[in-house]
C-alpha cells in the first residue's frame, strides 16, 4: 500500500515538473523572424467608387397610361364586348348605349335646320322684291323729275300755268321720297336674311351637337392596351359620367416609390435603377426617373420610375424592389486604414500619408482627402486610378521599406 503511494507521488511530480518545464518555454522571449523577405502587407488597387451607397426601396406597378372609359350620355347599356384581360386597340368599339333617344334628337334638330333654312330662302325673296319695287320707284322719279322739268319750260313761256309746273314738283317730290323709302325697305329685307342666316348657323350647331351626342352612343378605346377593370353589365343604365371601362397601355410601366427626406436629395430626373419582381423571378429590369413629385405626404415624396415591358410581362399592381445609384459622378476612395497613422488616431482632416507600392518597396506619398463615410475616404489629390497601395501592414511602415503582398493583395 506505501509502495503505491509512492510510486503515484513520483508520477504526479514527473507531471508537474513537465508542465512548469513547458510554462518556462512560453514565457521566453520570441525569436524575431528576419525580415529579409520584406513587411508582410495587403496591396489594393486605387478604384473609382460612390461614397454613397445604394438605395433600396419598394413600389408598386402602374401602367404608363391608364385611362378611364366613361359614357357621355345617358342610357341603358346595350353592348359590352370586352372583358379584363382583353386587348383593345385604339379606335375599337368597346361597348354601346341604346341610341333611340339619341337619334330622336338628330331627326328633331335637322328638321328645325331645314325650316331655319326655308326662313332665309324667304327673307332673301322679301330682298328680291324690295330691290325690284327700287327699280320702279326709280323710274317713277325719273319720270316725275322729267315732266316737273318740261313743265316748269312751257310754265316759263307762258304755254302751262304756274298751278301746273309747282304740281308737277310736288308729284317728283313725292317720288323721290318713295324711292328713299323703298331703299329702307331693302336694307331691312337683307337685314332678316341676315337674321335668318345666323338662326341656321345656330340650328347647324345643335344639330352637330346632337350628332355628336349619338355618336357617344358608341365607347371607343382611346389607347391600344388591356381592359384592366369591367364596371358595369349590360342592361345597366348609366349617367354622364358613368364608369364603364379601366384600361391601360402596359407596353412601358411606371413604379411609384416613396422617398423620405434623407433621400431626395440623391435623386434627380433620369436617374437610372434596377428594379425586380417576385412575379418575374431571374430578371433585372432597367429604368429610369421620370417624375418627382413636388408635393411630399407624410414627409415622404412619391417619385416614379419608368420601364420598357414591351413583351408585358409584367402586370399593374405588383410589387417592384428598386435600386436607386447616385447621380454623383465616381471618386476615387480608399479604406480609411490605410492612411498612416489611422490606427493611432493621428489623422487630419484635410491632409494624409498611404504607401505607395513601387516595386518591392512602399514610398510614403501625400494625399489631399475629401468626404469620409463608412469607413472609406475620398483622396482628391496624391493618388490616381490604377496606383497599388498598401491597406495594412504586420508592422508600421518606414518609407522605402521593403515589402511582400500577401496571398490577399490585389494584383
Amino acid at each position: 500500500m506505501i509502495g503505491q503511494r509512492l510510486t503515484g507521488a513520483i508520477a504526479v511530480g514527473v507531471l508537474l515538473g513537465g508542465c512548469q518545464s513547458a510554462m518556462n518555454r512560453l514565457d521566453a522571449p520570441a525569436v524575431a523572424r528576419p525580415e529579409r523577405e520584406g513587411v508582410a502587407v495587403d496591396v489594393a488597387v486605387a478604384q473609382l467608387g460612390q461614397l454613397e451607397s445604394d438605395t433600396t426601396l419598394t413600389g408598386t406597378t402602374r401602367p404608363y397610361r391608364e385611362v378611364m372609359v366613361r359614357s357621355q350620355v345617358e342610357g341603358q347599356v346595350v353592348r359590352l364586348g370586352v372583358d379584363v384581360g382583353d386587348r383593345v386597340r385604339a379606335g375599337q368599339v368597346l361597348a354601346e348605349v341604346d341610341p333611340i333617344v339619341l337619334k330622336t334628337a338628330v331627326f328633331e334638330a335637322e328638321a328645325e335646320l331645314a325650316a331655319r333654312r326655308n326662313e332665309v330662302i324667304q327673307a332673301q325673296a322679301a330682298v328680291n322684291s324690295a330691290r325690284t319695287a327700287v327699280e320702279e320707284a326709280r323710274l317713277i322719279l325719273q319720270q316725275a323729275e322729267s315732266d316737273a322739268q318740261r313743265l316748269e319750260t312751257l310754265r316759263q313761256d307762258g304755254a302751262v300755268s304756274a298751278q301746273a309746273a309747282e304740281q308737277a314738283r310736288t308729284t317728283a317730290q313725292t317720288a323721290r321720297q318713295v324711292l328713299r323709302s323703298r331703299q329702307a325697305e331693302v336694307v331691312t329685307a337683307q337685314q332678316g336674311v341676315a337674321v335668318a342666316q345666323g338662326r341656321v348657323q345656330a340650328q347647324a350647331a345643335f344639330v352637330q351637337q346632337a350628332r355628336a351626342r349619338l355618336s357617344y352612343a358608341l365607347m371607343k378605346s382611346p389607347l391600344n392596351g388591356v381592359v384592366l377593370e369591367r364596371l358595369t353589365e349590360v342592361g345597366n343604365l348609366l349617367q354622364p359620367g358613368g364608369e364603364v371601362l379601366r384600361l391601360g397601355d402596359l407596353k412601358q410601366l411606371k413604379v411609384v416609390v416613396e422617398v423620405s427626406e434623407q433621400e431626395l436629395g440623391r435623386l434627380a430626373l433620369g436617374q437610372e435603377a434596377t428594379l425586380t419582381f417576385d412575379a418575374v423571378p431571374n430578371r433585372t429590369y432597367n429604368g429610369r426617373i421620370s417624375r418627382i413629385s413636388p408635393a411630399a405626404d407624410a414627409r415622404l415624396t412619391p417619385v416614379e420610375i419608368l420601364i420598357d415591358n414591351g413583351d408585358e410581362r409584367l402586370g399593374s399592381g405588383l410589387l417592384a424592389r428598386v435600386t436607386l445609384g447616385s447621380v454623383n459622378p465616381p471618386r476615387l476612395l480608399i479604406p480609411q486604414s490605410a492612411l498612416a497613422g489611422a490606427e493611432e488616431g493621428r489623422l487630419s482632416a484635410r491632409q494624409g500619408t498611404v504607401f505607395v507600392v513601387m516595386g518591392d518597396r512602399a514610398v510614403e506619398r501625400d494625399v489631399r482627402l475629401g468626404q469620409r463615410r463608412q469607413g472609406t475616404v475620398e483622396i482628391l489629390e496624391g493618388l490616381e486610378v490604377g496606383d497599388r497601395y498598401v491597406v495594412r501592414s504586420s508592422r508600421p511602415l518606414q518609407d522605402g521599406d521593403k515589402i511582400r503582398p500577401s496571398i490577399l493583395s490585389q494584383r
